[in-house]
């Protein structure tokens, strides 16, 4: 089995965090998230956590709508119940609403680059399996 490895980002204040983007991660050191981000983080593993059983199954399938690039994520636990995220680089961040989450058929994410993408995409993998799974 393949493990995509990344630590856990370390929560800053907001105000030290550079704006445009959801992670600042350096070439070296850890990779940081700023607090508002790292709630709507929470919030998102909290919604996957609240409709699948664990363990789920993580499917990743990046592809294009129109110029932009995404991450089709597709989730499904033992009981077949399924979820799917899309995470689209389109410059800004933008997390799904409430309304999104109680009844949107797909939930989409707008994140400001492809690093970002690999981040949040990560932090969805980090809630799809046991307790005790390798993070």
């Amino acid at each position: 089995m393949k493990k995509l490895t990344m630590a856990t980002p370390i929560v800053v204040p907001d105000k030290a965090f550079i704006a445009s983007v959801i992670f600042t991660v350096p070439p070296q050191g850890s990779a940081s998230v700023g607090v508002a981000d790292s709630e709507s983080i929470k919030h998102l593993q909290g919604e996957i956590v609240k409709r699948l059983e664990q363990p789920v199954l993580l499917s990743v399938y990046p592809h294009r709508v129109g110029r932009r690039s995404c991450v089709a994520v597709h989730l499904s636990d033992v009981h077949e119940k399924t979820l799917d995220i899309l995470i689209t680089v389109t410059g800004n961040t933008l997390w799904p609403a409430e309304q999104e989450y109680r009844s949107g058929i797909r939930w989409n994410i707008c994140v400001p680059d492809a690093t970002d993408m690999l981040w949040v995409l990560k932090e969805i993998d980090r809630v799809t399996c046991d307790t005790g799974c390798d993070l």
